[in-house]
């Protein structure tokens, strides 16, 4: 059953325990395996917001509204998608990465584009 398993931790997450998960398993046992990846607690919240979200008949106020701003985004997509891909190779049964380092993120940045 431990084979099965995979946790899956953060280079900069101050809240993860995997560490001490991992350590509660006796040495016969071969415990859960681990993916290591950039990020944060949060990077698996990503949100995008643009005003083609929205009803037609929103999108003139909502653009009004926002200064001529028609996408915001929170979090960061990119370390959401490795993410995602570490956890499609887990379901496919392929070995778990170690990507730490490979791309420093910094917490609760605001992203927006504006489009003309």
């Amino acid at each position: 059953v431990l084979k099965k398993t995979r946790m899956f931790q953060f280079e900069d997450d101050d809240l993860d325990s995997t560490k001490r998960f991992i350590e509660c398993f006796d040495g016969d046992s071969e415990g859960p395996s681990v993916s290591y990846l950039p990020g944060t607690h949060l990077t698996p919240v990503f949100l995008k917001l643009g005003l083609d979200d929205l009803p037609d008949e929103a999108k003139d106020i909502a653009s009004q509204a926002t200064g001529g701003f028609e996408n915001a985004s929170f979090g960061n997509e990119e370390a959401l998608d490795l993410l995602v891909e570490e956890v499609s190779d887990w379901m496919l049964g392929r070995s778990p990465s170690d990507r730490r380092g490979a791309r420093k993120q910094i917490s609760g940045i605001m992203d927006a584009e504006i489009e003309e």
